[in-house]
């Protein structure tokens, strides 16, 4: 992905960790889910980044690039 504006890539790590915490509230805080929450927040950042101006990912965008991520 390519850079086009860094403009909402705090707001969106920050919006994504936040619903992710509130999606699944029982969670543990083991290394494992802390893992896959920082993934999930910076795939949102990513997204973020590719486009112009605070436009972030909706969750069915952020879905897809975590299914075809590593």
């Amino acid at each position: 992905m390519a850079t086009a504006d860094t403009v909402g890539a705090g707001d969106s790590y920050m919006s994504s960790l936040i619903a992710s915490l509130l999606k699944d509230p029982a969670q543990d805080f083991g290394h494992v889910h802390l893992e896959r929450l920082g993934v999930t927040a910076a795939a949102a950042a990513a997204i973020t980044v590719t486009r112009h101006g605070a436009n972030p990912p909706t969750a069915a965008e952020l879905d897809a690039a975590l299914a075809v991520s590593p």
